[in-house]
């Protein structure tokens, strides 16, 4: 495989319009990441161009009008039936590279239709239509990795300007939330820690994953019974060493959520998971 080098927009654009041109018939690409970047002007060069479609179709197209405009396919897409997992590598021989994603990228976040929608449309590149990602949508693709050069761009971004709101919307909307709200909680935590930067979103995003796993632990020992008190703080002081008021508290918020029912069956209360 080519060394990984730095591209600019001009070698970038270049690129779209040699597979563009290959395009058998019209075909929408969306950018992310620090292709992204650099088309909205927050970084200079990238190595880094990953592009996501709607469909496996889309991909498998984009991927042969690729290779019509001389990119090599590293890694070929698994096919329909794990269409949302699939992956295509692309690379020419400067050592450009294209890591091309169907509907869902990395198998972590889902393009959604909030994400298409913000989207701004750049260029047509004769039967190719190129998007580029809302810098929140950026942002929140590169919160949830665990590359230490990603937080870097999301301290460019964040100093740019960023509607926050939007970014926990999209992240509360996505499946498996609870766990991409800790992570970017996380990485939010360690942009103020490294850069300063602050964001009102932390404690919404932690909150919400906090309470995930609450509903989680104590989904475990309750299940689909009746118990009491005695035997939830039994089996909490077992399993995760926290006492008898740590256990009352957390089953008053669940209460209080809805996500615990208490009711008196004779005497002891019991209690019971409602979801």
């Amino acid at each position: 495989m080519s060394r990984r080098k730095m591209f600019t927009e001009s070698d970038l654009v270049s690129a779209f319009s040699a597979a563009g041109a290959k395009c058998k018939r019209k075909i929408s690409v969306y950018l992310i990441g620090g292709c992204a970047m650099t088309f909205i002007g927050r970084k200079v060069a990238t190595k880094d161009i990953d592009v996501v479609l709607s469909s496996a179709a889309d991909a498998k197209d984009f991927t042969q009008a690729m290779e019509r405009a001389r990119f090599t396919c590293i890694k070929r897409l698994l096919g329909e039936p794990n269409a949302l997992d699939a992956t295509a590598i692309m690379e020419d021989a400067k050592g450009m590279r294209f890591d091309i994603f169907v509907q869902r990228v990395c198998r972590a976040l889902e393009f959604s239709h909030g994400m298409k929608s913000r989207a701004r449309f750049y260029r047509t590149f004769s039967n190719l239509d190129v998007y580029v990602m809302s810098p929140e949508d950026i942002f929140l693709f590169k919160g949830i990795t665990e590359r230490d050069a990603d937080l870097d761009d999301m301290r460019i971004l964040a100093e740019a300007g960023l509607d926050w709101k939007t970014v926990e919307t999209e992240c509360l909307s996505q499946k498996r939330n609870a766990r991409w709200a800790y992570m970017l909680g996380t990485k939010l935590d360690e942009l103020r820690t490294s850069f300063g930067i602050t964001s009102p979103i932390v404690k919404t995003l932690m909150d919400h994953a906090d309470l995930d796993l609450l509903t989680y632990a104590f989904g475990s020992i309750i299940d689909k019974r009746e118990v009491t008190f005695r035997e939830v703080a039994r089996a909490v002081k077992e399993k995760y060493g926290y006492s008898e008021s740590w256990t009352r508290k957390q089953l008053a918020s669940l209460i209080r959520k809805r996500i615990i029912s208490a009711k008196k069956k004779e005497r002891p209360q019991v209690y019971s998971m409602t979801r």
